[in-house]
């Protein structure tokens, strides 16, 4: 019997075209990568080429659309359509900037008639972001004045303490002057700072380069001579607030102002249930069990300053967690633990 049903002619990567499919791109010097969220059309969220994926001509195509769109500023969203030139084929969609070189795609229906996925609720959360973002740089602002006012308030207090110490001559009230005085440092150290945190989630995350940012601290003049390392980070990327510096920095000062001038840092990855963990681990003295989760809290009475408290904050924000998982007496190690989709290998 001659078999009567139509042939398949759909192609594969048609299937990533469908309406309501969404892309997150991102755009390389030499190439471009996208993937689709965990059951759209593929059950996995690997990252694929534009080229591997499509035609050369549909290829081309979307590479001068997503080049074209690289004026757009974090926020903005626009019409595309993928058109084949002199055909009737075409692939209409909503392309949205997320960030510098990342984008996210929602392709739509092709004007047929059919109702086009609601975009909305996408447009609402954009602005809703910008929104949120311009408040923070007016609350950063607005820190910087009370900053300042603040530092000149006790400039003019540590005046008149010291004319109040000259003219008294009695050992309690010195006594008394001198804890004024170490009262008012510590409120000239929070108010400093502020200064450091005070861009603290302003600026979009992105992937960096895990063993460049290390190395980079590692190499802080301050550091000079006083530490050394083993940085062994060969192609991993984490994806992490603009501030992960700090988080390395506090790191390794923590290290070097428990274990000493010599003190040895060794930086890895394991892979971990969690997803992966970037290892800091010293040969310092280690932190006893009692302490391992006290030292991240901001009531933490034995503190030595805020840096392990504010590193787990910068961190939250892109939702890396940290912990201390050493044995006391042979020293400190700190796992910065980063889900599935805030780390990747290769350039």
């Amino acid at each position: 019997m001659e078999d009567t049903a139509k042939p398949d002619k759909s192609h594969k990567w048609e299937l990533l075209l469908k309406p309501g499919v969404c892309w997150f791109i991102w755009v390389y010097e030499d190439r471009i990568e996208f993937c689709l969220p965990s059951g759209e059309v593929s059950s996995s969220s690997e990252y694929m080429d534009i080229e591997g994926s499509f035609p050369p001509d549909i290829a081309f195509l979307l590479h001068e659309i997503i080049r074209d769109a690289q004026e757009m500023v974090p926020g903005d969203a626009k019409r595309i359509v993928l058109a084949i030139p002199g055909t009737d084929s075409g692939w209409p969609g909503h392309l949205f900037r997320l960030s510098s070189g990342r984008f996210s795609l929602l392709w739509t229906r092709n004007g047929n008639g059919g109702p086009e996925p609601d975009s909305c609720d996408l447009l609402d959360h954009i602005r809703s972001e910008k929104a949120v973002r311009k408040a923070n740089e007016k609350l950063n602002y607005f820190n910087a004045i009370v900053r300042h006012d603040i530092m000149n308030l006790m400039m003019g207090i540590n005046g008149y303490i010291d004319i109040i110490d000259e003219i008294v001559d009695d050992d309690e009230v010195h006594l008394l002057i001198r804890k004024s005085r170490d009262l008012g440092e510590r409120v000239l150290r929070i108010a400093e700072l502020t200064r450091t945190y005070q861009d603290l989630g302003i600026r979009p995350p992105s992937f960096i380069e895990a063993g460049q940012a290390v190395q980079r601290i590692i190499n802080r003049h301050e550091f000079s001579g006083k530490i050394v390392s083993d940085v062994q980070l060969n192609g991993l990327f984490l994806y992490v607030d603009r501030m992960f510096d700090v988080v390395i920095y506090e790191i390794v000062r923590n290290s070097l102002q428990y274990g000493g001038e010599g003190v040895i840092i060794n930086v890895s990855f394991d892979k971990v249930p969690e997803g992966l963990a970037l290892v800091f681990e010293d040969s310092g003295p280690g932190v006893h069990p009692d302490f391992k989760e006290r030292i991240f809290s901001r009531t933490y009475a034995d503190r030595k300053g805020y840096g392990l408290y504010l590193a787990s904050e910068i961190l939250d924000l892109t939702g890396v967690s940290i912990r201390e998982t050493g044995i006391y007496g042979k020293g400190a190690r700190f796992e910065l633990v980063f889900p599935p989709d805030t780390y990747r290998f290769g350039p």
